[in-house]
Formats: C-alpha cells, sequence, structure tokens
C-alpha cells in the first residue's frame, strides 16, 4: 500500500474515526470478534472473521485503497501478550 503522502499513524486514526461514525452501528452481535477492513480514502469497507481476507476482498474492489482494520468490539484490532476482552458499551 502506497502511503500517499499520510503521516505515521494517520491512516490508522481516520480509519478508526470512520469505523466509529459510519460502520460500528452497523454491525450485529454476531459480528463481534470480526475484523472491519476499510478504505480510508473512500469509506467502503469489507468484514471478515480473518483480516487478510477482508482486506483481500476490500483491495479486489480498490485497488489503490489506503485500508486499516479494525475488530469488530474490541479496542484495538490485535493484542501482545494479555487476549483482548470485548468492549462492553
Amino acid at each position: 500500500m502506497p502511503n500517499k503522502g499520510y503521516q505515521r499513524g494517520e491512516v490508522a486514526a481516520l480509519g478508526r474515526e470512520i469505523y466509529l461514525k459510519q460502520i460500528k452501528h452497523l454491525m450485529k452481535p454476531e459480528d463481534i470478534g470480526q475484523f472491519v477492513a476499510i478504505d480510508v480514502e473512500s469509506g467502503d469497507y469489507e468484514v471478515d472473521i480473518r483480516v487478510a481476507e477482508a482486506l483481500h476482498r476490500l483491495r479486489q474492489r480498490r485497488p489503490d485503497a489506503v485500508t486499516t482494520a479494525e475488530r469488530v468490539g474490541y479496542r484495538a484490532p490485535f493484542s501482545i501478550g494479555f487476549p483482548q476482552r470485548p468492549e462492553v458499551d
């Protein structure tokens, strides 16, 4: 993915904002734990249990997408060390 002039962390911040404002309310309880791949330029997204599959499908439709990922029900898509627990809204 070319960075297209984005600063470090900017793509993740834009993706988080899009997720919170446009996508999160569309997710159902059965989506908890799934990944949402987001194109920060178009707002287009894909959902899958595997982040690689969600990103692959999104890039098939939008080859020049600037992408990031969120995980439904979690504060961060991935964790290092202790397992994450789903967020409670």
